[in-house]
């Protein structure tokens, strides 16, 4: 793609972790990027598969980094799961998932039931819970095996860290999976259901938005999936040496978010 043709995005998509910061640490020159991307009246959504905190705690942490957002500029996969049930209809939900999660749904209008009540659930909702017990996991194969409806913020087996990784919420999602025989409905990228949601949010067509993201199998395919321009950045988790072993060809490869500043500046 040529610049020329990512300068007409009237919308950008942006990754957060490995995107615009790993870890609490900025990525250089994304401050800066974002800025000139307001300043060309560009629309900007902060999308994240994380699922453990809220929209104000991410706006927060970018406000720290020097980088100015709305708590509307941001969504994670609980709050696109909340609004995808809200879609479908009422009803209880147990939550496997963090106080992100949980506000999520109950913003949403949903009542969150505790293991005791989650026979009767209508949703079973599985992100990635730090305070996962055998109990809780017990509870919520109960539920599914009683009609609830399995849902899945998304299918991360890692979360990434500055010193490694561990687990995310794809392994708790796969162990009801195996233990129920039941697949879930999957909501965060790279959902086609995230992305629909994502581009109502900014009211723009698909070929009016670029996604910007540091994987291929979930930022990457996502906007494919979408019919989104894929900006792949390589400041992230993803390697020049990892395209190779792809089949998933983004359009615009970038070392990172600060080579837009560049991109948009040769006009």
């Amino acid at each position: 793609m040529h610049n020329e043709a990512l300068r007409e995005k009237k919308g950008f998509i942006f990754d957060l972790d490995g995107c615009i910061y790993v870890g609490n640490r900025p990525v250089q020159g994304a401050r800066e990027a974002i800025g000139m991307l307001r300043e060309g009246g560009k629309k900007i959504l902060f999308l994240t598969n994380n699922s453990t905190k809220t929209p104000k705690e991410y706006m927060e942490k970018l406000a720290g980094m020097g980088i100015e957002v709305c708590e509307h500029e941001v969504m994670t996969s609980s709050v696109a799961t909340a609004m995808y049930l809200k879609r479908l209809g009422g009803g209880d939900c147990f939550a496997l998932g963090e106080q992100g999660l949980v506000k999520a749904l109950q913003g949403e209008g949903f009542r969150v039931l505790g293991t005791e009540e989650a026979r009767r659930a209508t949703y079973v909702v599985c992100g990635l819970d730090m305070h996962l017990t055998y109990e809780k996991l017990a509870a919520a194969c109960h539920a599914i095996q009683n009609g609830a409806r399995f849902i899945a913020t998304n299918t991360d087996p890692r979360l990434p860290l500055e010193e490694g990784y561990i687990p995310g919420a794809g392994s708790i999602v796969e162990a009801l999976a195996t233990a129920t025989g039941v697949r879930p409905t999957v909501i965060g990228k790279p959902s086609k259901r995230i992305m629909s949601i994502a581009l109502r949010l900014l009211g723009l067509k698909s070929s009016e938005v670029a996604m910007v993201g540091d994987t291929l199998k979930i930022d990457m395919a996502a906007a494919r999936r979408a019919g989104i321009t894929g900006v792949l950045v390589l400041s992230g988790s993803t390697k020049v040496e990892d395209l190779e072993k792809s089949r998933i060809r983004p359009e615009v490869i970038i070392p990172s978010v600060a080579e837009l500043q560049e991109i948009f500046a040769k006009k």
